[in-house]
């Protein structure tokens, strides 16, 4: 149970309607101005952030629309690049067999360019050696020679012309 001074601190103070008259009187005209600028506040600021809220929005939406753009653009190069490695791909590959052909025939030519100059070089050094052979069974042998010319001087001076 509850004791008089416990109950007495439970039950709420009876307002006076004197005080509140008193308090019209004093601060009737503040609270009421005070009320009318909050109102006014509260009008500015709900104007404010639903301005700020369609600005925010159309921002949005005009960097959405700008980030649409930029990602076509960029996949449309990305693709025009992968067309145009592909081109160049495509471009190596053939220069690459190109030189590989260029070279298989450059390798050709020299080997047949090669053997045809050793063949040249075997045939000249067959001539060389025909001649040589030649020239030693053409060539007179000094004995042979002396004598001949010992018997002519022989013949000559025995036969008076």
């Amino acid at each position: 149970m509850m004791t008089v001074a416990e109950e007495l601190e439970f039950t709420p103070p009876v307002q006076d309607k004197n005080l509140d008259m008193v308090r019209n009187i004093l601060f009737g005209e503040q609270a009421r101005d005070s009320e009318r600028r909050l109102a006014n506040l509260e009008r500015f600021v709900k104007v404010w952030t639903n301005s700020v809220r369609d600005d925010i929005r159309k921002s949005h939406d005009s960097l959405n629309h700008e980030l649409h753009l930029v990602h076509d653009l960029l996949a449309e190069e990305s693709r025009a690049r992968i067309a145009d490695a592909g081109v160049s791909r495509k471009n190596y590959e053939q220069t690459g067999k190109s030189i590989e052909s260029l070279f298989r025939q450059l390798q050709h030519t020299q080997d047949a360019f090669s053997q045809r100059l050793e063949q040249q070089r075997e045939d000249l050094l067959n001539e060389l050696k025909q001649a040589a052979e030649q020239l030693r069974q053409d060539k007179i042998d000094r004995k042979v020679l002396a004598t001949l010319l010992d018997n002519v001087s022989r013949q000559l001076s025995i036969d008076p012309v």
